[in-house]
């Protein structure tokens, strides 16, 4: 193990960001954090230091040039020679890779799998209605974003191979905030999509598939300047798409239901008036950011705060902590309807700056799409129990089970 890159600074809160007790109660962590006027945190366990105030994290984030994201945006070093696609690259390569991924990743795009999304749900209700009841978690928050995605793949959903991922999803991103974690394999759907690649390569070359059928298509047959993608660079973006994309739309899904429904006047309020549904999304976006926060590293020596960096520190931006800044959003604790939406949209839910998250508004399209079928097809739905918080994966905050149940008449 390499010698250890931080140390405990005076004044600044020693977390684990993998105990119980911090997961249990993070928002108080954050919220004294502010209170503090110290707003940064060390882990002795992790060697690595947290950003929690907003006006910090922007700042870095606005700084590629002198915070790296080229180590991963783990815990662990990921090798600077390693293969890296769009959150794992600095510029100029992430400059070319993400004007290629916008060409795909366009708003019309995304709004051409409405009816299909609108048809899904639909038919997940329809398997479940005359139970009166289900863990909505697991029966649409789940399956909904992984759905999605294999269409993006012009692939059909292969329920053997999602098993087996979500085991390994926990396995892996489980482990992003351990500095001892063991060598995660290859992801299984680097080797899953390989021949589904080559087969999609084919297709094109023989006229038998076109350019703008589906996300593969649209990669292989982009250029930038006369330079495309590489193979083993679409398939590490679809492997990335497939974890990041997945889980963090899939706890968004059962966190904004949830918070609407620990107090019933609120879905009230959307059945009402459902132009509040994206003020329902973004706030919960806020207060509910899915993933906690994401590593960079500084180029070269440099004080942040009260912190002194050594070149190449972890330093963990916590979009989660930012998210509660005081000095950013009034009375941050509160669910808050009425919140305007451009404070709201200030929240750092999806990063910031460069790799500020390329698939955010399909997340939305999915949030607005849900809620709508939830409005539409389940009468008085409300909670049928206490959630079940997920702990096993520490850098995420969400949900593992949602139990509702609703009117069959």
């Amino acid at each position: 193990m390499q010698d250890p890159k931080t140390c405990p600074v005076a004044g600044v809160r020693e977390i684990d960001f993998n105990a119980e007790e911090f997961q249990g109660d993070f928002k108080t962590v954050y919220t004294q954090l502010h209170a503090s006027g110290c707003p940064y945190a060390h882990s002795s366990d992790g060697d690595f230091y947290a950003l929690a105030a907003h006006k910090d994290i922007v700042e870095a984030c606005l700084k590629p040039q002198d915070w790296s994201s080229r180590y991963g945006p783990g815990l662990q070093y990921q090798p600077p020679e390693a293969p890296g696609v769009l959150v794992t690259v600095d510029p100029p390569e992430h400059t070319f890779e993400a004007r290629l991924v916008g060409k795909a990743f366009s708003k019309v795009y995304f709004e051409s799998f409405i009816p299909g999304i609108r048809e899904f749900l639909n038919a997940r209700i329809d398997a479940v209605f005359a139970d009166g009841a289900c863990d909505i978690h697991k029966e649409i928050s789940e399956p909904l974003p992984l759905w999605v995605i294999f269409k993006m793949f012009g692939k059909e959903v292969d329920e053997e191979f999602i098993a087996s991922f979500r085991e390994g999803f926990v396995a892996g991103v489980g482990q992003m905030l351990r500095r001892d974690a063991p060598a995660v394999r290859r992801n299984d759907s680097v080797h899953f999509l390989a021949d589904h690649l080559a087969e999609v390569r084919r297709k094109l070359a023989a006229g038998e598939a076109r350019p703008e059928d589906n996300l593969l298509t649209r990669f292989i047959s982009s250029e930038i300047d006369g330079r495309g993608l590489t193979d083993e660079k679409i398939l590490g973006f679809c492997s990335f798409l497939l974890t990041a994309g997945s889980g963090t739309t899939t706890i968004m899904l059962s966190n904004l239901l949830n918070r609407l429904l620990e107090v019933p006047e609120r879905l009230e309020r959307l059945r009402a008036d459902r132009s509040l549904i994206p003020v329902a999304i973004e706030e919960c976006l806020r207060l509910d950011a899915p993933v906690h926060g994401l590593f960079r590293t500084n180029n070269e020596a440099r004080h942040v705060g009260p912190l002194s960096l050594q070149p190449d520190t972890k330093v963990m931006m916590l979009w989660g902590a930012a998210n509660l800044d005081p000095t950013v959003f009034a009375d941050p604790l509160k669910y808050d309807l009425d919140r305007d939406m451009t404070e709201i949209r200030k929240h750092l839910a999806f990063g910031y700056g460069i790799h500020i998250c390329r698939g955010a508004p399909l997340s939305r399209i999915e949030g607005q799409l849900f809620l709508e079928a939830i409005l539409d097809r389940l009468p008085n739905i409300r909670l049928a129990g206490p959630p079940r918080l997920e702990t096993r994966i520490p850098v995420l905050q969400g949900i593992r089970e949602l139990p509702v149940a609703w009117d069959r008449s």
